[in-house]
């Protein structure tokens, strides 16, 4: 039982650290090095600082919402072990500290939600809260790209 115990906090100590807690301005860099347009950046810092608290980690298990952008399970990844729905890969992978593939899924939901509503922000709820209404510099404010 001690042997299981140790085993589980292992575990349990390797998944937590996994996440990180992001600064904006490295949300800023990574995007601009993954070619996400400057005018859009903005918007996706606004809706991260909201979705998540910049939090890669933040699993919402009453929605189903998954790492920096809450990415639904129902739709753009599979909640199981083997990579699935729409942007082909597990929720669990939104959940670390590499964040490519969560700006690869961001990026996918953001171009199919702009083709079915012309306004591809749509598809994310803190979008018509907090970051709609303005040009959203403020959360980028201090941070440069390269």
């Amino acid at each position: 039982m001690k042997s299981f115990a140790i085993f589980f906090c292992v575990v349990v100590i390797f998944c937590v650290s996994r996440a990180k807690v992001f600064d904006k301005c490295e949300i800023v860099t990574k995007m601009s090095k993954h070619g996400v347009p400057w005018s859009k950046i903005p918007t996706f810092v606004c809706l991260i600082k909201w979705e998540s608290g910049f939090d890669s980690g933040k699993l919402d298990y009453k929605t189903g919402k998954h790492g920096l952008f809450q990415i639904n399970e129902k739709v753009w990844c599979s909640p199981y072990t083997n990579p699935g729905r729409e942007c082909n890969t597990t929720c669990s992978d939104f959940r670390d500290d590499h964040i490519m593939d969560d700006i690869n899924c961001a990026l996918k939901i953001f171009s199919d939600t702009l083709d079915l509503s012309g306004i591809g922000f749509d598809a994310w709820t803190s979008y018509w809260d907090h970051c709609a209404a303005d040009d959203n510099m403020d959360y980028v404010e201090g941070c440069k790209t390269d």
